[in-house]
């Protein structure tokens, strides 16, 4: 999908956090939301909520998400294996007052939501932008296996079955360096530094990582576009 703004600050991931969204996003006309809006955080029905009414207002973007996407199956009935940080995250929205308003809210909205979003010369996505997504930018892809693909990146990066000594998936930032000329990728979902990050490829293209840990005890990192101007706020 290609939409056109003048500015719009992105947001990275914010794990359930609504006060410091609400502090990141300030007075901001237009915001992309980067995904991973629930789970660790104390409050994960409160930032899905001030998503949805941002959303609706037109004021936010969103992309789809790994977090996000697994609360999106299993409230649309499919078999999946609950963990801690999820069954917290349901039990939160349950209890909430308009707990079933919200979980209907998030399957209407998500039904909707793309994985990839590119404003001008900024491309957006949770975990990374495979090369073919360019190759079919205004229209659905017709390849099962190919849709998936690009899909399966922008929800967890790109990965190759590796896992590193710790037992967490080794990512791979190739694609980084088939972006076209010109285009820069706005990210979350890859803890990189405690800043935002910006990887070069050695043939100049790059992509932009927002995810600084916030829910791991990190601050919540924003930036500006066009004007690539960055900012955090702690959580409180």
């Amino acid at each position: 999908m290609i939409f056109k703004l003048n500015n719009i600050r992105a947001i990275g991931d914010v794990h359930g956090h609504p006060e410091t969204l609400e502090a990141a996003a300030g007075d901001a006309d237009h915001i992309m939301l980067l995904g991973d809006l629930i789970d660790r955080g104390p409050d994960s029905a409160g930032a899905l909520r001030l998503a949805l009414d941002w959303i609706e207002s037109g004021r936010a973007y969103l992309v789809r998400s790994n977090h996000d996407d697994k609360l999106y199956r299993m409230l649309k009935g499919n078999n999946i294996r609950m963990n801690k940080e999820l069954s917290a995250t349901v039990k939160g929205i349950s209890n909430a007052p308009d707990g079933n308003e919200l979980k209907e809210r998030f399957v209407r909205i998500y039904a909707d939501t793309p994985h990839i979003l590119r404003m001008g010369k900024f491309v957006f996505a949770h975990g990374a932008v495979s090369p073919y997504h360019f190759e079919h930018p205004d229209e659905p892809i017709s390849l099962s296996r190919l849709r998936r693909r690009i899909e399966n990146m922008a929800l967890y990066g790109e990965v190759r079955g590796e896992r590193d000594e710790e037992g967490r998936p080794v990512r791979h930032y190739d694609w980084v360096e088939q972006l076209p000329e010109g285009v820069t990728a706005v990210v979350g979902h890859d803890i990189r530094a405690e800043q935002p990050f910006v990887h070069t490829a050695e043939n100049g293209r790059r992509a932009i990582f927002l995810d600084t840990g916030c829910g791991k005890g990190g601050p919540l990192s924003y930036i500006d576009l066009p004007s690539e101007k960055v900012g955090q706020v702690p959580v409180s």
